[in-house]
């Protein structure tokens, strides 16, 4: 297997498995990460040719904005296998745990945000004692931070070139006041989680700076998500809560 202790710089990559929580380390298999390719983001558009006018009728922005389709991410691992029955171990244990599963994707020169995506792995024999594995994800066009606004926050994962420091405390709404949250841009656009973490079905009511005054979307006890309530990619958002109960808000940030 490759010898860690002469790359200890070397990139590497850990594959986790959303429904268990099991997690992959490519240096544990023995597999050097020898390259990672990330296709270009492409907008998805929306047009029709009209005939008796130049161009197309583009109404993208007028479904909701601009979405992004899947990317698809490669990951080049080598290794060695001593002996055929090695060889025939990693291919297994990369097969059966990670082909088509929902994964989460952490490089470690990007180690602040994670890829979602389903890899498929084909491993190739190079020579007698050589192995070449192919990683390709099918992912989410956007890479999430690794914490949530509603996570503690977490040093060693701190992104010092863009990462932002998102933890939040519940906001507690006593008699019906009304009280704001600032939500950071986001160019993913996140959707945002809130929690009615004390208070009845009812008691509190939520809407963004961008609906109108009398928007308000009713909380239900636990959590709630409604299409409306996101961050923006442009500008800071304003998140109005008005009522009584505690609620917890819950965002993570995205970049293409």
């Amino acid at each position: 297997m490759i010898d860690f202790d002469r790359h200890p710089n070397s990139p590497y990559a850990t594959i986790t498995i959303e429904s268990t929580g099991t997690e992959y380390d490519t240096r544990d298999l023995g597999l050097l990460l020898s390259g990672v390719e990330i296709s270009d983001p492409e907008a998805r558009r929306h047009q029709i040719s009209v005939p008796g006018r130049d161009g197309a009728l583009d109404f993208t922005e007028a479904l909701g904005g601009i979405y992004f389709e899947n990317r698809e991410i490669v990951l080049t691992l080598v290794g060695n296998a001593i002996s055929s029955e090695r060889f025939r171990l990693a291919c297994s244990t990369l097969r059966n745990a990670l082909d088509g599963r929902l994964c989460k994707l952490v490089l470690s020169d990007d180690f602040g945000y994670y890829w979602r995506g389903r890899p498929q792995v084909d491993v190739e024999p190079i020579g007698r004692h050589h192995l070449k594995a192919t990683m390709t994800f099918d992912a989410y066009p956007y890479k999430l931070n690794t914490v949530s606004s509603y996570e503690a926050w977490k040093w060693d994962s701190f992104s010092f070139v863009d990462g932002v420091i998102t933890q939040a405390a519940d906001i507690t709404l006593v008699n019906g006041e009304t009280k704001t949250v600032t939500l950071p841009r986001d160019p993913a656009r996140q959707k945002v989680t809130l929690w009615l973490n004390t208070g009845q079905s009812g008691s509190v009511r939520a809407r963004t700076s961008r609906e109108a005054v009398g928007s308000y979307h009713l909380l239900r006890a636990g959590a709630n998500r409604f299409p409306e309530i996101r961050m923006a990619a442009d500008a800071e958002t304003t998140l109005y809560l008005t009522g009584t109960g505690s609620v917890g808000v819950e965002y993570r940030i995205g970049s293409l």
